[in-house]
């Protein structure tokens, strides 16, 4: 998408900050908003979707996944080691610059969040008419 973008093959698009945010920066893409309920610290100026509707949010994230089936002491001890990484302060630090924040859940928290995003997304879909092309 940022390809596109930047060549003007499209005229707008969707990313995760830390995808974006050294384009921005150069100036080869301007921020309109972001979807978060707050503004980012790393770009202060640039408002909200919800300054405008009301209510608007979308929580970005990122998971690491294992194949289903994977014994449930591998993905604990995953679960901890990579939630650990992301407490440590130069990796917060890091992810702070690049409009990063660490979201830790356990890994049953994770599959109840992702199947939340997926009825809430389906539910927009249908909404919007969108078929699959």
């Amino acid at each position: 998408m940022l390809t596109d973008l930047i060549s003007g093959r499209v005229q707008a698009g969707i990313d995760a900050l830390p995808n974006s945010l050294p384009h921005i920066k150069a100036g080869t893409v301007r921020a309109l908003a972001v979807l978060s309920a707050a503004r980012t610290p790393v770009l202060p100026d640039v408002p909200t979707v919800g300054e405008t509707i009301a209510g608007f949010e979308v929580k970005p994230w990122t998971a690491v996944g294992v194949p289903r089936g994977t014994p449930v002491e591998i993905v604990e001890l995953l679960n901890r080691q990579i939630n650990a990484g992301l407490t440590d302060p130069g990796v917060k630090a890091h992810l702070a610059e690049v409009g990063a924040v660490p979201l830790l859940y356990a890994a049953d928290a994770l599959r109840a969040m992702i199947a939340r995003d997926g009825e809430k997304w389906a539910k927009v879909i249908k909404l919007a008419g969108i078929e699959p092309e």
